[in-house]
């Protein structure tokens, strides 16, 4: 519905309250009933205002990685850019990063890892590595979140503190993971790993609306996103 639509019909359900409310009632009770009437409807149009300020912020990002694209929103009033980084090729596999910097500095890493050939993409075999890297880094406090769903793919997550006592979020899936006939394992070639110093509900809003798809391959410079004026 319309904005002018809905004051359209706030403005006949209060003056219908208003008009049952006042029938036997002096002039002066009247006009009290009336500022009482101004007074709602003052307060659901700021009511309304807060909702589409809320909802201004609430914008998808697209970007791409190598042959990535990939598409989130924060749903943050924060200034951040987004920027491509190069790609780490390795002997066994290539590195696609993603970065998103707020103030110049890499608050989240979105990382693509493409395999050359199919690896093993057991849960539990990823979960004791992932742990252990972030121990390496000198996190404690390590946490583990397992039965997550990102980009409809299973996943886990893992968050740790460091020296300066603030938490780290990051979160794992696998593109193309598939049980494998050769035995209790799981198999695939693309992973994705996200790290983020975001605060926590910033975070959850990133992964919620994460989606990575390979097909678009594009070379891209930074992005920067102003959220637009309430």
């Amino acid at each position: 519905m319309k904005i002018n639509n809905l004051s359209m019909l706030l403005d006949m359900m209060f003056w219908s309250v208003f008009f049952r409310q006042s029938r036997g009632k002096s002039f002066l009770q009247r006009v009290q009933g009336k500022k009482w009437v101004n007074l709602m409807r003052l307060l659901l149009a700021l009511f309304i205002m807060v909702m589409l300020s809320f909802s201004a912020y609430a914008t998808t990002e697209n970007a791409t990685t190598g042959p990535y694209a990939v598409s989130f929103d924060l749903n943050s009033s924060s200034k951040y850019s987004i920027q491509s980084g190069m790609p780490v090729q390795e002997d066994i596999r290539t590195a696609y990063p993603l970065l998103i910097r707020i103030n110049n500095s890499t608050e989240v890493q979105i990382t693509v890892f493409e395999y050359n050939d199919l690896v093993d993409s057991t849960p539990d075999l990823w979960q004791t590595i992932n742990s252990q890297g972030l121990a390496r880094l000198g996190l404690r406090n390590i946490t583990l979140a397992t039965e997550m769903v990102i980009d409809s793919m299973s996943a886990y997550g893992l968050s740790g503190k460091d020296d300066n006592n603030k938490t780290l979020y990051s979160a794992y899936y696998w593109l193309d993971s598939n049980k494998c006939e050769c035995g209790p394992v799981s198999v695939g070639k693309t992973n994705v790993v996200i790290t983020s110093t975001l605060p926590l509900n910033t975070t959850g809003n990133l992964l919620d609306t994460m989606h990575v798809i390979k097909g678009l391959a594009a070379s891209q410079g930074p992005i920067t996103f102003a959220p637009p004026k309430a």
